[in-house]
C-alpha cells in the first residue's frame, strides 16, 4: 500500500510539474511575441526619422530666407511730411492733413503756406 502511495504522489507531482512546464511555455510566447511587436515600434520610430530630418533641413532653409529678408533695407515710406506736402500741392485742406498725416493744425497750415498748390 505505501508503494502505491508513493506512486500516486509522484504521479501527482508529475503532473504538476507538468502544467507548470506548460505555463511557462505560453508565457516564454507571450513574451516572444511582445519583444517582437516593440522591435516593430522601434523599427517604426527609426523611419520616421527620415522625414524628421527633412523638416530639420527644410526649417534651416526657411530660417536663412528670413535672415536674408530681415537683412534687405525696408522700403522707403513717405514721411508724413512729405506726404503732407504732397497733399498740400494738390490742395488738400488742413483737415485731411491733420487725418492722414498726423499734423497738428498748425503743422498743416506752415506746409500748405510752404507748398502752394501746383496744377
Amino acid at each position: 500500500m505505501a508503494f502505491e502511495i508513493a506512486v500516486g504522489v509522484l504521479l501527482l507531482l508529475a503532473l504538476l510539474q507538468s502544467t507548470l512546464l506548460l505555463q511557462l511555455w505560453r508565457q516564454s510566447r507571450q513574451l516572444k511575441q511582445d519583444v517582437a511587436r516593440l522591435d516593430g515600434s522601434v523599427s517604426l520610430s527609426v523611419q520616421t526619422d527620415v522625414p524628421t530630418a527633412m523638416l530639420v533641413t527644410a526649417l534651416g532653409r526657411m530660417e536663412q530666407r528670413i535672415a536674408r529678408i530681415e537683412q534687405q533695407p525696408a522700403p522707403v515710406k513717405p514721411t508724413s511730411y512729405e506726404l503732407a506736402q504732397q497733399l498740400a500741392r494738390e490742395g488738400a485742406d488742413i483737415e485731411q492733413m491733420v487725418a492722414r498725416c498726423g499734423l497738428t493744425r498748425d503743422e498743416a497750415r506752415l506746409i500748405r503756406q510752404l507748398h502752394p498748390v501746383t496744377h
